[in-house]
């Protein structure tokens, strides 16, 4: 006689699309997923129609941003969300910034300069890209939010396809030490804010007029020479500009936390990396002791690595710290004593069974 098939358990009578939208829960804390994670999935389940398999890029993206911003609420971090629209609008006006200069003062420049054969008017197809993150710059000004970030996205991914694009084609293209920090405030620029201030839509052009400013200005100053006309003439330049923007950010963010608003500092650490990047070149450089012209491949990646590590150390370490005060002061509050009733208000939450505090 064969046994009775076993009753499914709930794991087992669940959708495909419920399993992965609970998959997506993980990104929550534990306890947040044990309090609120039916709530969640149900609500999603209820909104999609009945043919879906998947959960929508839309819906991915904002359970995982929102799980996230919980686990930072629980380490004391949530100024490091805040942060990240601010870090993403400074990002993006430095690329719009840089790109107007790199266009007006490298690629349109004589490419007989370089020495490489060009590409069409241009010197190298970085020209590409530097028109994208200027396109980037109008669609933050006319269309922000979600179109912004779209078009963030396509600047990122035209500038991550200039290496492949110039190996296939025998096309020259801008060195590494340009792209690279491009490429890391490319992906910063992805966390655009969705609903921007007038203050903010109206920097893209400001940002391109001062690049295009200090290209015209560098242009009458050679007075037909060969200054900063080709991109490995522009190492000092790429360090100026990472020192500024992070000087600028630390600045505003400076100001910020005299308001007891924390944003800005998170945004100037969270840019620091980027800004590194810029001049990885020019550490590169000094560290090997070169004399003789550019670093090595090896100095460079070297370099750049150790500049990567020091900025994920930094930002784990900032985390790690305001954690340690969130247990601090959470533990201090369930140790204190009305000074009226002497009542510990944890008290009850000490003597409550493990069956109370899950609401069973």
């Amino acid at each position: 006689m064969n046994p009775p098939n076993p009753i499914p358990g709930p794991a087992e009578t669940r959708s495909p699309l419920e399993r992965r939208y609970r998959r997506l829960l993980r990104a929550y804390p534990r306890r947040y997923q044990a309090e609120r994670g039916e709530e969640i999935v149900g609500t999603y389940l209820d909104l999609v129609g009945p043919q879906r398999r998947w959960p929508s890029p839309r819906d991915a993206l904002d359970l995982l941003r929102a799980g996230l911003r919980e686990r930072l609420r629980a380490y004391g971090a949530l100024g490091l969300a805040d942060a990240l629209p601010l870090a993403a609008t400074a990002a993006l006006n430095t690329l719009i910034a840089l790109a107007a200069f790199l266009f007006l003062q490298v690629e349109l420049n004589d490419p007989r300069i370089t020495g490489l054969d060009p590409v069409g008017p241009f010197q190298t197809l970085g020209a590409a890209a530097w028109l994208g993150w200027l396109l980037v710059g109008l669609t933050a000004t006319t269309l922000p939010g979600r179109w912004a970030r779209y078009a963030a996205a396509a600047g990122l991914l035209l500038t991550i396809a200039l290496p492949p694009a110039a190996a296939l084609t025998g096309q020259p293209r801008p060195p590494l030490f340009v792209l690279i920090p491009t490429v890391a405030l490319g992906l910063t620029a992805l966390a655009l804010p969705t609903h921007p201030s007038w203050v903010g839509r109206s920097l893209p052009p400001l940002a391109a007029g001062f690049g295009t400013a200090v290209s015209v200005s560098f242009a009458a100053a050679e007075n037909g020479g060969n200054w900063f006309t080709s991109y490995r003439s522009t190492p000092e330049i790429l360090a100026m500009v990472g020192g500024l923007m992070f000087a600028l950010v630390l600045i505003a963010g400076l100001g910020r936390a005299l308001r007891a608003d924390d944003a800005g500092l998170w945004a100037a650490l969270l840019l620091a990396t980027p800004a590194g990047l810029f001049g990885a070149n020019q550490l590169s450089q000094a560290i090997a002791g070169s004399r003789s012209g550019a670093p090595s491949l090896t100095d460079f990646a070297t370099t750049t690595v150790a500049i990567l590590l020091t900025g994920a150390a930094l930002l784990a370490a900032a985390i790690a710290s305001q954690a340690a005060r969130q247990r601090t002061v959470r533990q201090r509050a369930l140790d204190s004593t009305c000074p009226t009733c002497g009542h510990r208000p944890d008290a009850t939450a000490r003597t409550r069974p493990p069956e109370a505090e899950m609401g069973t």
